[in-house]
């Protein structure tokens, strides 16, 4: 016996439905959520430790309408802190000069231009006893500005090994209390998501581009800070899965 032709819209219809069903099978079969009872934990284990490394970083902006005098304001300053890290025992390795760039200023007439040089400066600290003599006559040599400092700590990975097992234990502290509500007994770990260390601590800069507009008492206090160095506070966050039993 021939059948009657479907219609096309019912064919359509089915073939849509016969799709959308076959997709579906992995999503049914596949649960997100492991097949057996569980408790999942967020933790996290924080520590402070005086840093002994650091780095300051500064631009230097020079203007003028001859473009040759600017550089060579540019390049006068960089001579000054060279000489500066060598009265002070830092090796000229630890400098980095870059991004040496000319550009017109904004909002000046056309017919008389104003070009603005400038080079993004760094100076990695290796001892930081020497970081108050360093930053100190930086923070005083005109053309140099967006000050930023950070810091770290030479023992970086022992600080995360020391981290990451002291948040695990928090973890577990923490998901043992859950199954003793629950009743059940704690099994073994499944699963665990490390979050990337955080330095929470005090820190400064960020581009201040308003330092060497602002000459007041304020200045001086944020100049201050740029000489301190301050301890950090270093978190590690964890999440991990345990087994229910």
């Amino acid at each position: 016996m021939l059948g009657l032709p479907m219609p096309r819209g019912d064919f359509m219809l089915k073939q849509f439905a016969i799709a959308a069903a076959i997709a579906a099978l992995p999503a049914a079969q596949a649960s997100p959520l492991p097949s057996y009872p569980f408790v999942h934990v967020s933790a996290d284990a924080s520590v402070y430790r005086m840093p002994d490394i650091g780095a300051i970083d500064f631009e230097i902006l020079a203007a003028d309408a001859d473009p040759a005098l600017a550089r060579g304001t540019v390049e006068t300053r960089i001579a000054e802190i060279r000489a500066l890290l060598e009265g002070q025992g830092v090796p000229l390795d630890d400098l980095e000069t870059r991004d040496v760039r000319k550009e017109l200023r904004k909002g000046v007439p056309v017919e008389a231009p104003v070009y603005e040089v400038r080079s993004s400066v760094r100076v990695n600290m290796r001892d930081l006893s020497k970081w108050r003599a360093v930053v100190a006559p930086l923070l005083g040599m005109p053309n140099l500005n967006s000050f930023a400092t950070s810091f770290d700590t030479s023992e970086r990975e022992q600080v995360e090994a020391e981290l990451m097992t002291n948040a695990l234990r928090d973890a577990r502290r923490r998901a043992e209390l859950i199954a003793k509500g629950a009743r059940r007994k704690l099994g073994p770990v499944t699963a665990v998501t490390p979050g990337g260390v955080k330095n929470v601590g005090y820190s400064i800069g960020l581009l201040r581009a308003d330092f060497m507009e602002r000459r007041g008492s304020a200045a001086r206090v944020e100049a201050s800070e740029y000489l301190a160095v301050e301890a950090l506070k270093l978190v590690q966050p964890v999440d991990v899965v345990f087994k229910l039993e």
